[in-house]
């Protein structure tokens, strides 16, 4: 059986730069059988620097290594920024609930992200290029500050030839990208009432795509979004992460705007 507490020791295998601040480590694998699904994540720790939760990148299927993006903003980020490749990392897991990718299958698939939130989606993605006929049709709505902190630039190419690719900037620096939020996205383009959603980012960006995907017919049982919450034990057992009766840790991060709709308190990261 699975020791869940147990830190495995994990080698750099390559550090490639995001952006501005944020840079994707490539791990060798905590174990061997390790798998993951989009949504899932792990505790990274280096020893004196503490623990914090990171969402898988990589594609699910890879055998020999993991992908974790790191935005340097605390502490423990701080330090990682500073690793070499050969350098090694603390990870435990991977825990959580994924996004159902499932009962995606043959559907139209929305993704919705903002800021640091492309990485847990970024499964997803690499699995639609790898499969373009598993689903329908597959829209991505990507927004962020402005074109220093935009994540996988390299890849974007990639990822048009699959799937619709539509990027907005609060301040774009150049003509390239469009202005604004990405509730302005979804009114320029055809939203199929039957697809489904799959978010990630601050809850404030939640709060309006919400709204708007209802306003455009989507269910709320077809809306799931990943959650930042405070999360230390990633067991249940600290309750730092509590919404209503749901520990985000265990039975999230991924949930539906169904099993939410009648808590506010997910509306504010802890």
């Amino acid at each position: 059986m699975l020791n869940e507490y147990k830190i495995n020791n994990c080698k750099i295998l390559k550090i490639e730069k995001e952006g501005l601040d944020s840079k994707t480590f490539t791990l060798s694998l905590p174990y061997k059988g390790f798998s993951f699904e989009p949504g899932q994540y792990v505790m990274a720790s280096i020893p004196g620097f503490g623990e914090a939760i990171f969402g898988l990148a990589s594609e699910m299927n890879d055998k020999k290594s993991i992908q974790i993006t790191v935005r340097k903003v605390g502490t423990l980020t701080t330090e990682l920024h500073k690793m070499k490749k050969g350098d090694v990392v603390g990870i435990r897991g991977s825990y959580g609930r994924a996004f159902p990718i499932d009962s995606a299958k043959g559907k139209n698939v929305l993704i919705l992200v903002g800021g640091i939130g492309i990485p847990p989606l970024r499964p997803l993605i690499l699995d639609t290029l790898k499969n373009p006929k598993k689903y329908k049709k597959v829209s991505i709505f990507y927004g962020c500050r402005d074109e220093s902190v935009l994540n996988y630039t390299k890849e974007f190419s990639r990822w048009k030839k699959v799937c619709d690719l539509n990027i907005t900037l609060d301040n774009p620096k150049t003509k390239k990208y469009r202005k604004g939020v990405v509730t302005e996205l979804l009114d320029i383009k055809n939203i199929p009432a039957d697809a489904i959603a799959f978010m990630c980012g601050p809850p404030i960006m939640y709060k309006f795509v919400v709204q708007k995907l209802l306003g455009k017919g989507l269910m709320p049982e077809n809306i799931f979004m990943s959650l930042e919450r405070h999360m230390d034990c990633a067991q249940g057992v600290c309750q730092h992460c509590a919404i209503g009766p749901y520990y985000v840790c265990k039975d999230g991060p991924v949930f539906s705007y169904a099993e939410l709709m009648n808590f506010k308190s997910w509306l504010s990261p802890i």
